[in-house]
């Protein structure tokens, strides 16, 4: 159903301009064009010849077509500003434990594909992640915590 919608749409973009007639319709006059004339925006199609792009029944879609997962972008080649402001979901200034658990997985998952944040010991690293990066032990971490866990000290 959403390939045909697709198509049309392709064609739409694509087809060059047609004139379109100076008059306005009239009221009980068809718009419409008459005899061999194609739509505005369309191309006729010979009925002897198959639209370009159109798949014959029972075969499955080009692998172009094909539904592709869209890849999750890895939060690390984001800015350390623009993933604290995407993972902080309510904005209020601060990560709660889930928003920080979430940007931590991303993290995680963007290095290792097989990484599961619901396992018990992944909680126990995003919590103690959590616990170490919290300084002021509101629940929150917030910008300035945040920076400081990002960043390294010397020693």
């Amino acid at each position: 159903m959403l390939t045909p919608l697709l198509f049309a749409a392709a064609l739409q973009a694509t087809a060059p301009a047609q004139e379109m007639p100076a008059q306005p319709a009239r009221l009980g006059q068809s718009p419409a064009p008459s005899g061999n004339q194609a739509m505005p925006g369309t191309q006729p199609v010979p009925a002897d010849r198959p639209m370009r792009g159109a798949a014959t029944p029972g075969t499955p879609p080009p692998a172009a077509e094909a539904a592709q997962p869209t890849p999750r972008p890895d939060p690390a080649k984001l800015p350390a500003e623009a993933q604290f402001a995407r993972y902080d979901v309510n904005a209020d200034g601060a990560l709660d434990k889930a928003e920080y658990g979430s940007w931590l997985a991303a993290l995680r998952t963007a290095k290792e594909a097989d990484f599961k944040a619901d396992t018990p010991e992944s909680r126990a690293w995003i919590d103690s992640s959590f616990i170490a990066t919290d300084a002021d032990r509101d629940q929150k971490v917030s910008r300035e915590e945040w920076t400081r866990f990002l960043t390294p000290t010397e020693g």
